[in-house]
């Protein structure tokens, strides 16, 4: 009974956004299933049989036509609403669900904690999620309308069968179950089969987007990458391949049990009628007629019932894939509620005895402790998996920390709405993602801004000359995603864009994660020159690798291992000739090598 209700619930699940998203559809489409098509059914099985009794009775033929035409009417009805119903409303309505549901879906995964992005699970049900959820609604609404439907035939074939040979319903009820079981039998192994294959479906879909990528195309061309790719999408291939084999010969006994049952009990309702005009219990060839046309609509009936009955069971399966990506809890991205007002102006930002680590990871950061004034210019340096990344991380409350505090002017910052907070700090990051959208467009996630204001942005960082060589202006549409006139854009022009967005606005703190790093030497001091610039009042933490370009800053932090080693001016820790001085030393011989 449990099953059943969990069963039941999985499906309004599914079929809830029809009622949320087309209430008119959902009614329309209940008045084709629950009377169009039964009407339509009852006339085909008695149509038959009341020609060949108007025949034997000698009614006049006009009768005979009269009749024929007006139940043909009645079955043209049938087609023609069911034409219209799809071209005015049906193919709109799924299209439109269809493109509801996948917003639904990106809408959860933003307000997912970003923890989850490494775990393999939620990004499988998100796969199932996006890919699944319009087309597993769709069969949801469907399977509503006709099991209703199926219902109301079976009610109605039942007694018409009854009355004239009720063993003949008997073994028809009885044949379906155990063929309808011995489906059930094979459609679980079924859908064992799509679950054991959806790593590998996710395997094979990495590997065609690495494929159709423009972004991978010279690394495909000029390196090896290609043969361990190749090899990798082989190796998933036979592995879904093989799981497909060992679930056929799972399947074969019972499937070929369930064609033989069909058959045997189909063979014993021929013979039971047969007997029946036999003995005369069966009276005239119309009531034979009405006698098959009922058993074949009631075995029909009856297969669809139990063919909705396994497919309501594989939605639930689904259904629950769907229900755990929707269902994820999320401690971070959904705590906006009763918040504080995010502060104007230049942050203090402090860490006090900040602890963290990454689940099933040995890195950890470790009693970490840092006060940084309003307006002051910190950078972040230390070796690669020190943990200068995931401060940032940490400060973008992309993570909470595992024990400790970090507050912004005195407030811990899981008191501020994060929404709000994330909205007042400017982030650029290495690998910066840009949009097949306007240059301008790109230019305002953050804040709005008009055309002078941007065209000022460009000129102060560097990005006049990417529109010289395009003939192009702001309005223009980056990347050749779907504009064979887009903009095309380098490495250093891409991480230009990502420190534009920086002075469209006012921001309380400025994050910058190795923001330069593909820019030449040169084009990188001039950035960081102007990011360090008195001009720039916001607190500004950087993190950099290449350390000649940070030398200006107040204060450098060298992290190593998820704790502070180091710490002064660029002066201080040349003159501490530690690790930090180490480093920068070996920097310089290099470029002066």
């Amino acid at each position: 009974m449990k099953h059943i209700i969990t069963a039941v619930k999985n499906i309004f699940r599914l079929y809830k956004p029809y009622l949320n998203y087309g209430k008119t559809f959902v009614f329309l489409s209940l008045l084709f299933w629950l009377v169009i098509i039964p009407v339509a059914q009852l006339v085909g099985v008695y149509l038959p049989s009341t020609v060949i009794n108007f025949l034997e009775t000698g009614r006049p033929f006009r009768d005979v036509v009269f009749y024929v035409i007006l139940m043909q009417l009645i079955l043209l009805f049938q087609p023609v609403y069911e034409n219209i119903f799809n071209m005015f409303c049906k193919n709109k309505m799924l299209a439109l669900i269809d493109v509801r549901l996948k917003a639904d879906a990106y809408k959860q995964a933003i307000k997912t904690d970003y923890k989850y992005i490494d775990d393999p699970e939620y990004y499988d049900n998100y796969t199932w999620a996006v890919s699944q959820y319009s087309a597993q609604a769709e069969k949801a609404q469907n399977l509503v309308n006709r099991m209703s439907s199926s219902v109301i035939t079976i009610v109605s074939m039942l007694s018409i069968i009854a009355i004239l040979s009720p063993l003949a319903v008997i073994v028809t009820i009885i044949g379906t179950v155990i063929e309808n079981i011995l489906h059930m039998i094979t459609n679980y192994f079924d859908v064992k089969k799509d679950e054991d294959i959806v790593p590998y479906d996710r395997k094979l879909g990495y590997h065609h987007r690495i494929f159709y990528t423009s972004n991978y195309a010279a690394d495909l061309k000029s390196t090896r990458i290609k043969k361990y790719l190749l090899e990798d999408y082989d190796e998933a291939s036979r592995q879904k391949i093989s799981i497909i084999k060992r679930y056929a010969w799972r399947m074969i006994p019972s499937a070929l049990s369930a064609d033989l049952t069909f058959y045997i009990a189909r063979t014993f309702v021929i013979l039971n009628i047969a007997y029946g005009i036999f003995t005369g219990d069966i009276p005239t060839v119309g009531s034979y007629m009405t006698m098959m046309l009922a058993v074949e609509s009631l075995k029909n009936a009856l297969n669809e019932m139990f063919y909705y009955v396994k497919d309501a069971n594989r939605l639930g399966m689904y259904a629950k894939r769907i229900r755990a990506f929707f269902d994820v809890k999320s401690d971070i991205e959904t705590d906006v509620e009763h918040k504080l007002p995010v502060p104007s102006g230049a942050y203090a930002v402090s860490f006090q005895n900040v602890c963290f680590s990454y689940a099933n990871a040995l890195f950890a950061i470790k009693d970490f402790n840092l006060h940084i004034k309003p307006g002051e210019k910190i950078a972040i340096v230390g070796e690669n998996g020190a943990g200068k990344s995931t401060l940032v991380k940490l400060l973008l409350r992309f993570y909470n920390t595992t024990s400790g505090r970090i507050s912004i002017n005195g407030t811990d910052i899981k008191d501020y709405n994060i929404t709000e907070l994330r909205g007042k700090i400017g982030v650029a990051f290495q690998n910066v993602n840009v949009y097949a959208i306007s240059l301008a467009k790109n230019m305002m996630l953050y804040n709005e801004a008009t055309d002078n204001q941007l065209q000022k942005i460009i000129d102060k960082v560097g990005l006049a000359n990417v529109l010289r060589k395009n003939d192009a202006d702001i309005s223009a549409e980056v990347t050749k995603e779907f504009n064979e006139k887009g903009i095309m854009l380098s490495g250093g022009e891409i991480q230009k864009i990502g420190i534009s967005r920086l002075f469209t606005g006012e921001f309380g703190l400025l994050l910058l994660d190795e923001p330069s790093s593909a820019l030449d030497p040169l084009a990188e001091y001039e950035m960081t020159k102007l990011i360090l610039d008195s001009s720039n009042l916001s607190t500004t933490i950087i993190v950099a690798h290449r350390l000649s370009t940070i030398r200006g800053a107040d204060r450098i932090v060298l992290v190593d291992n998820g704790s502070i080693k180091e710490i002064g001016t660029h002066d201080e820790l040349m003159g501490l000739k530690g690790k930090y001085y180490e480093m920068f030393t070996k920097q310089a011989e290099n470029y002066i090598n």
